[in-house]
C-alpha cells in the first residue's frame, strides 16, 4: 500500500507529465517539420501545464480539500501525459516514415519460376527430373545462376535450359507445352503481353526469388525552399515492393518553384518514342524502367535537355491504400464512360464522384474507353493526382494522419533528403501560402512498327512525339523553373 501511494504520489505523476513533455518537444525538433515560432509557442505552453499541474497538486492547509484538489490535478496531469505520449508516438512514425521514403538505394528484381494457371504444378517438387527453360538476353549470367543455385537446393533433379531464341519466346513455349514452366525476371512480363494479353492472369507463381541491388544517389540538389526543382514522379507497372524494377508506366515531370508557389504537372506519355539511355536506341518511354529509375531520369534529362533533381516512385498498391487511407477522393469526370478493368465503375461527365482506391486506379489506367486512348489516361493520372492533393491540404489529413502514413511506407520512395521534405513542411506551416497548380501533358501520334530496343522484331504500338508539343512543354517547364508564371 505504501509503494502503491509513493507510486501516484503527486511529485511522480507530475515527474511523468515532464518527462513526456520534454520527449514530445525532442521528437517534434528531432523531426524538423514545426517552425521555430510555434515551437517556443509549444515550450512556453507545456510549461505553463507543469506550472499549472504543480500548483494544483502541491501541499497546502486544508487535508479535505487538499486530498480532492490533489486527487483532480493528478487524473487531470495523467490524462495530459496520456495525450502528450500519443503525440509522441504519432511524431516518432511520421519521422520513421520521412527516413524511410527518402531512403531509395536499392532496386529489387523479382525471379520467378512460372507455369500456366490450369497446370497441376504447384511446387518445384512437381517438376522432378523435368526442365525449366530461361534467357540470357537482358539478365546477366551472374544473377541468372545465383537463381539457379538457390532454386537447385530445393529441388536438385530439375535441369534449367538457356534458349537463345527472342525473349518473349518463352511464353510461346509455355502457351504451347513445349516446356512446363520457364524462369523469368518478372519486370519483363510485359513483354509476353504483346503476343498473350492475359499473361498475368493465364500463369502463376511456384517459386521466386528476389536480388538487391545498391543504387548510388543520383539526385541534383537544391534548396528547395528557396530554388525551383523539377521531381520525377514514376508509377511502376507492379504491386508489391515500390524497389522493384518494372515498366515506367506512369510517367510525370513535376516543377516546383517555391517562390513563386506555383507547381506545374507535365506527364509523358507511356509509349513516347524515345532513346533509352541504357541502350543508344529508340523505344518505348515505359521501358526506360528496365534498367531501373537511374535510367528513366537520364533518358529524360537527355530527350528534354533539363537537369532533373530527384525522382520519385509509387506503384500501384500505393495508388489503392493511400486513396482509402484518405477516404476516397473526388472526381469531375471530364467525359461520361464505364471503365473496362475487372473494376467496373461508371463515370458520367462534369458529374462529381467520390471514388475508393481500387476505383481510382480504374479511373487512372483506363485508355480503352475513351477515343483520347493514352492521351486521356496521363490526363487522368493528373486528376487522380490532383484529388489526392487536395485531400492531404484538407482537414481529412489530421484525422486520418495514422493511416496515411502507413499506406505510404513501403509503396513510396525518393531520393529528396528526408531533411528537404521537412524543410518544406516547415516553410508551408509558416507562410500557409496557396499554391497554383498547372497541368500540361506531351503529345504526339500513335503508330504501329518494329524496331523497338528491347522487341525489335516485333510490331508495336508506339506514340512518335509532336515537336511542336515537346517544345511548349519545355518551355512551360523552364518558365516555371526562372520564376515566371504559366497559364
Amino acid at each position: 500500500m505504501k509503494v502503491l501511494k509513493k507510486v501516484i504520489s503527486w511529485p511522480v505523476v507530475l515527474t511523468i507529465q515532464v518527462i513526456t513533455s520534454v520527449a514530445l518537444l525532442f521528437l517534434l525538433f528531432k523531426l524538423g517539420v514545426v517552425p521555430t515560432k510555434y515551437m517556443i509557442i509549444l515550450v512556453v505552453v507545456l510549461a505553463l501545464l507543469t506550472l499549472l499541474m504543480y500548483f494544483f497538486m502541491k501541499p497546502s492547509k486544508g487535508k479535505h480539500a487538499v486530498n480532492a484538489r490533489q486527487s483532480i490535478g493528478k487524473i487531470i496531469s495523467l490524462v495530459l501525459s496520456i495525450v502528450l505520449l500519443i503525440g509522441s508516438v504519432y511524431v516518432a512514425k511520421g519521422s520513421s516514415t520521412l527516413n524511410k521514403i527518402s531512403s531509395a538505394d536499392k532496386t529489387t528484381v523479382h525471379y520467378a519460376v512460372l507455369v500456366l494457371k490450369d497446370s497441376k504444378i504447384k511446387s518445384l517438387s512437381d517438376l522432378k527430373n523435368e526442365s525449366i527453360e530461361y534467357n540470357l538476353q537482358y539478365d546477366s549470367k551472374k544473377d541468372m545462376n545465383q537463381i539457379i543455385a538457390k532454386a537447385k537446393k530445393e529441388q536438385s533433379s530439375i535441369s534449367y535450359d538457356e534458349t537463345s531464341d527472342d525473349y518473349s519466346k518463352l511464353a510461346d513455349d509455355l502457351y504451347n507445352n513445349t516446356v512446363h514452366a520457364i524462369l523469368v525476371n518478372t519486370a519483363y512480363n510485359g513483354m509476353f503481353e504483346e503476343a498473350h494479353e492475359n499473361f498475368s492472369s493465364e500463369t502463376k507463381e511456384i517459386w521466386s526469388y528476389e536480388v538487391d541491388s545498391k543504387v548510388e544517389n543520383f539526385a541534383k540538389d537544391v534548396d528547395v525552399t528557396s530554388k525551383a526543382f523539377t521531381i520525377y514522379i514514376s508509377g511502376i507497372d507492379t504491386y508489391g515492393k515500390v524497389s522493384s524494377v518494372s515498366r515506367s508506366d506512369v510517367n510525370m515531370i513535376v516543377t516546383v518553384n517555391p517562390n513563386t508557389k506555383q507547381v506545374l504537372m507535365s506527364s509523358i506519355p507511356r509509349d513516347y518514342y524515345v532513346t533509352l539511355a541504357n541502350k543508344g536506341k529508340k523505344d518505348k518511354l515505359t521501358h526506360s524502367g528496365l534498367a531501373g529509375p537511374e535510367n528513366t531520369v537520364k533518358t529524360m534529362d537527355n530527350f528534354l535537355g533539363i537537369d532533373i533533381n530527384y525522382y520519385a516512385r509509387v506503384n500501384f498498391t500505393s495508388l489503392i491504400t493511400m486513396v482509402d487511407a484518405l477516404g476516397g477522393i473526388d472526381l469531375v469526370p471530364d467525359a461520361t464512360f464505364t471503365t473496362t478493368s475487372d473494376t467496373k465503375v461508371s463515370f458520367k461527365e462534369g458529374v462529381s464522384k467520390h471514388i475508393n482506391g481500387q476505383e481510382a486506379l480504374a479511373f487512372a489506367r483506363e485508355r480503352y474507353a475513351l477515343g483520347g486512348g493514352d492521351n486521356t489516361r496521363v490526363k487522368h493520372q493528373q486528376d487522380v493526382l490532383m484529388a489526392m492533393l487536395k485531400k492531404m491540404m484538407s482537414p481529412a489529413i489530421i484525422t486520418n494522419y495514422s493511416s496515411v502514413l502507413n499506406s505510404i511506407a513501403g509503396s513510396f520512395e525518393t531520393n529528396m533528403a528526408s531533411s528537404d521534405i521537412t524543410d518544406l513542411i516547415q516553410m508551408q506551416v509558416n507562410d500557409m501560402a496557396s499554391w497554383t497548380f498547372v497541368q500540361k501533358q506531351f503529345d504526339g501520334k500513335g503508330v504501329m512498327q518494329t524496331g523497338g530496343a528491347y522487341m525489335p522484331n516485333n510490331k508495336l504500338y508506339y506514340m512518335i512525339p509532336d515537336d511542336n508539343s515537346v517544345a511548349e512543354n519545355v518551355s512551360a517547364i523552364k518558365a516555371v523553373l526562372n520564376g515566371q508564371t504559366v497559364e
